[in-house]
């Protein structure tokens, strides 16, 4: 059974922009502290540790005028989102939303740094900006750091290192980590109520002309990023001027891998669209992002506020690792590739994007399981893949670990982060 400490999923996107490379930073207070006293050679509301107490070759960092701890997180993770985890780690910061030049934050958890199969907690592999010294063969180590390799003969005294293998617990990291990316998030999907109410639809396009193909039987009808189009649905039906909303195609029944029982239906997210001007029954507007194309009969849905899950990723259960005794659940759809869009505009999606007939899965891909809020399932958590052994009597074969994006009541959606083997729709997931 492994605990593992997650940070609270506090990565909030900037949902309501329009754009997916837009920087969520947090809303700025009105109310900078007002408490001033003199440490050292500047002012500050805070009580910030002596430098010197902070640990041996600590990595730190004097705050300068303009710096933003979205900016230092993107300076020292390559990565605004984790900022945090700066935060986390200098806790007399009591409102992240001001910081003042002189303070000393201490930079703690490289965010490239994970363990790799290979290597012992990071031995023999160092991270950025460290020095360490691995094992390269009998007598001899490789010491790397800034100014290059050098091996040093060390005889007898050379340390063996300890082998990773196979029954080992692999992967994770040390610090706290998106699970995703927006696109994970808002161009997937999830499984909802098969009668689920969407009154409001894309109609055609502004330019449709344009997309007639002569002589063709069937037309094909679609668009992408920048198009103007038609919506059938006003204010009467829920759309207002000025909002984004998503563009969904409902797809495929989805059924229990085991008991056939129907779980619901897959809404398929194909982009959004920004609503310009709306009458009482019929609106126009623009397609903002688009995930796949996007055809006549696509359903709009309110935009919703999904933050990103922010977590320290565990490592894979090891090969004698006892189950966890917790609820289980099975692997039920995978998003598989790009969308397409079948002659005649009808939505095409089993063979392209995925499904619940899809085969092998793998590291990165997308999946929906069964199991949600009403079973304990929240962003954030992470599951054990694992298949009954074919050889009866044998213990369960460990394939990889999930990491929940988004929940439902019954289902949730999640991402493969690690894995020991392919996996398939039907394999068992079970909390960790």
């Amino acid at each position: 059974m492994v605990s593992v400490r997650r940070v609270a999923p506090i990565l909030l996107l900037a949902v309501m922009m329009p754009a997916f490379g837009a920087k969520p930073t947090p809303k700025s207070s009105s109310h900078p502290p007002r408490e001033l006293h003199r440490v050292g050679d500047h002012w500050t509301p805070y009580n910030p540790p002596d430098p010197a107490s902070y640990p041996p070759n600590a990595k730190t960092y004097t705050i300068k005028a303009g710096d933003t701890l979205w900016g230092l997180a993107t300076q020292f993770y390559q990565n605004g989102y984790l900022w945090p985890q700066l935060w986390e780690s200098n806790t007399w910061i009591t409102d992240a939303h001001w910081i003042y030049p002189g303070d000393v934050l201490l930079v703690e958890g490289e965010v490239a740094r994970q363990v790799q199969p290979g290597t012992v907690g990071g031995a023999g592999q160092t991270g950025a900006g460290t020095t360490g010294v691995g094992t390269t063969g009998a007598g001899t180590t490789a010491e790397t750091g800034p100014t290059g390799g050098r091996e040093h003969e060390l005889g007898a005294a050379a340390v063996p290192q300890r082998q990773i293998t196979a029954a080992d617990a692999v992967g994770g990291t040390a610090s706290p980590v998106p699970l995703g990316t927006e696109y994970d998030i808002y161009c997937y999907g999830y499984i909802g109520d098969p009668r689920e109410p969407m009154p409001n639809s894309v109609s055609s396009y502004e330019d449709v002309e344009m997309r007639y193909q002569k002589g063709a039987t069937q037309q094909s009808v679609s668009g992408s990023a920048g198009d103007l189009v038609y919506l059938d649905g006003g204010t009467s039906t829920g759309l207002v001027a000025g909002e984004i909303y998503l563009a969904v195609m409902p797809d495929e029944m989805v059924e229990n891998p085991h008991t056939e029982e129907v779980i619901g239906r897959h809404y398929q997210f194909v982009g959004q669209i920004r609503v310009l001007c709306a009458e009482e029954t019929h609106s126009r507007g623009i397609i903002t992002q688009s995930c796949h194309d996007i055809p006549p009969g696509a359903r709009l849905k309110p935009m919703p506020q999904l933050p990103i899950p922010l977590a320290r990723i565990p490592s894979m259960p090891a090969f004698c690792d006892p189950a966890s005794g917790k609820i289980t659940g099975y692997i039920v759809h995978a998003l598989a590739g790009t969308g397409m869009t079948a002659p005649g505009g009808s939505w095409k999606s089993e063979s392209f994007l995925g499904g619940s007939a899809i085969g092998a899965i793998g590291d990165g891909q997308l999946v929906q399981i069964n199991l949600g809020r009403d079973d304990q399932v929240m962003p954030g958590d992470f599951l054990t893949v694992f298949r009954e052994s074919p050889q009866r009597g044998q213990p369960r074969q460990i394939l990889g670990e999930l990491g929940v994006l988004t929940s439902e009541s019954h289902t949730a959606t999640a991402k493969v982060l690690l894995m020991r083997r392919s996996m398939t729709i039907g394999d068992h997931v079970e909390i960790r």
